[in-house]
């Protein structure tokens, strides 16, 4: 069974490689604190860069075709990369790696130090917005701009933490070991994707699908991905002080939803209006994966939007 994971992750990371490549983006590891972090990268480094912050469960795989587009026809410098125990990056226990929001964060600035990169856009999803705003708040004058797919700041797009007498608000209060064995039993379920039985409701595909299921079931992921998100308990705390940077920020802010996701809905998308009235808001015929749908509408609403950017800038 070891051998056949390990025979799959090489499969998936090889099939990773011709396609990004193809479409000009470059793939390498960046050695952050010992660890060895996957990332994705195009363009050149003088030009612009926008950084991909990705959701859970997936990593920069969601981005490869929204990033390649984007360079192809813009002049821009463009890179994501995997969290700890996400993607190809590497996972390392529990004992050795605190998985909070603040860790992560702290790991991403360390990443974008390393690359040598201290003034960027961002473009957040699910997981990405409370790390984003973590870079944010401890450094605001690196950000020119803002991009929020499917994440939120406020309880308004949060239909399940809006109770604080709910599962999810009891759990991050108190961890409830009933919650950590759902997530993982459904984590230990996942199959490699097959003609039987297939259903893709959120429209990843299935080569993320695949990757997903890999990197998840890797020794020690699933308990350390139910530490993660009990800790998301902390960025609801942070809502408040979140809304308030951003209205302090005054920088140009893009909105994008995919309207057929559950779990953060579309209020979501226009309470950013509150506290950016700045920004542009699309909502789109997608999912809470839209970059993975709908690729080329992503792409095209993006380089809209920095492409009025630059021109404001000049």
């Amino acid at each position: 069974m070891k051998q056949f994971s390990a025979m799959l992750a090489s499969c998936v990371l090889a099939f990773a490689s011709l396609a990004t490549h193809a479409d000009g983006l470059r793939e390498g590891w960046q050695e952050v604190d010992g660890l060895h972090l996957f990332y994705r990268e195009g363009g050149s480094a003088t030009d612009p860069t926008v950084v991909f912050l990705h959701g859970n469960p997936l990593s920069s795989l969601m981005y490869a075709d929204v990033m390649a587009d984007l360079v192809a026809h813009r002049h821009l410098h463009v890179i994501a990369m995997d969290y700890p125990s996400f993607g190809y990056s590497d996972a390392p226990s529990r004992e050795s790696y605190r998985y909070t929001f603040d860790h992560v964060a702290q790991t991403v600035a360390a990443f974008l130090q390393a690359r040598g990169i201290t003034r960027y856009g961002l473009y957040m999803q699910d997981y990405g917005v409370p790390v984003g705003f973590r870079l944010m708040s401890a450094d605001p004058e690196a950000i020119t701009s803002i991009i929020v797919q499917n994440g939120v700041i406020h309880l308004d797009g949060f239909p399940s933490a809006q109770d604080p007498h709910g599962e999810l608000r009891r759990h991050w209060s108190s961890r409830n070991a009933a919650v950590d064995a759902r997530r993982a039993g459904y984590a230990r379920s996942l199959a490699y994707p097959r003609a039987e039985g297939w259903e893709d409701e959120d429209h990843m595909g299935a080569d993320a699908m695949l990757q997903m299921i890999t990197a998840e079931q890797r020794p020690g992921v699933i308990d350390a991905r139910n530490d993660l998100w009990f800790d998301y308990g902390t960025n609801v705390q942070r809502y408040p002080e979140w809304q308030a940077l951003l209205r302090r920020m005054h920088v140009p802010v893009l909105v994008l939803w995919g309207k057929q996701d559950l779990f953060f809905t579309v209020r979501g998308a226009e309470a950013y209006r509150r506290d950016a009235p700045q920004a542009q808001v699309h909502i789109l015929d997608s999912t809470h994966f839209a970059t993975l749908d709908r690729p080329d509408e992503v792409a095209r609403l993006v380089g809209d939007f920095l492409d009025r950017q630059q021109m404001a800038a000049h």
